[in-house]
């Protein structure tokens, strides 16, 4: 074959692929179905001693909801969906410490995890959308420069991401 037949055929051949390469796609796993538009996000429940959790977390769903999912807050019975939640853990441990003597110790870095029940009904379907009984969200503070709260506000956003993630990937 002359050299100059290869080359054409070869730039044909690069031509296509570029071109199908726009072509590839998929669907489901991302984002909402359609039909999904609004939203009601109930106070959290807390079966915690954490009681400062609960707002905090209650407003952390209701910005995601209107943020990450693209969902408009809506009263329940307008709603799409339902997304319920209750804190049912809550544990603050040391992760870095060291001995100063037999009764005591210098915490350097500390654990704070928090694990919740969520649940997202569809009202149309009356069918559970997506649940799970065990979400759990962690962050870390140093107690020395940092108050409890750092610890919480990352548990937070790390448990709220997590039930976007689980939400947005379930469908």
């Amino acid at each position: 074959m002359p050299p100059r037949s290869m080359t054409f055929r070869i730039a044909c051949s690069l031509a296509v692929a570029i071109a199908m390469g726009g072509c590839y796609g998929f669907s489901g796993g991302g984002g909402l179905p359609p039909n999904m538009n609004t939203a009601f996000v109930p106070p959290v429940e807390n079966q915690t001693t954490r009681f400062t959790l609960t707002e905090r977390l209650t407003q952390s769903l209701l910005d995601a909801v209107g943020g990450k999912l693209g969902l408009q807050l809506a009263p329940e019975a307008e709603a799409d969906l339902i997304v319920t939640a209750s804190i049912a853990r809550y544990t603050d441990v040391a992760l870095n410490f060291a001995s100063q003597d037999q009764e005591s110790a210098l915490v350097f870095q500390r654990r704070i995890t928090i694990t919740a029940n969520v649940q997202i009904f569809d009202v149309d379907r009356n069918e559970i959308f997506w649940s799970s009984s065990s979400v759990t969200g962690v962050g870390e503070y140093q107690p020395e420069s940092e108050p409890e709260e750092v610890g919480e506000e990352i548990a937070i956003e790390n448990l709220v991401q997590k039930i976007v993630d689980g939400a947005q990937s379930d469908w």
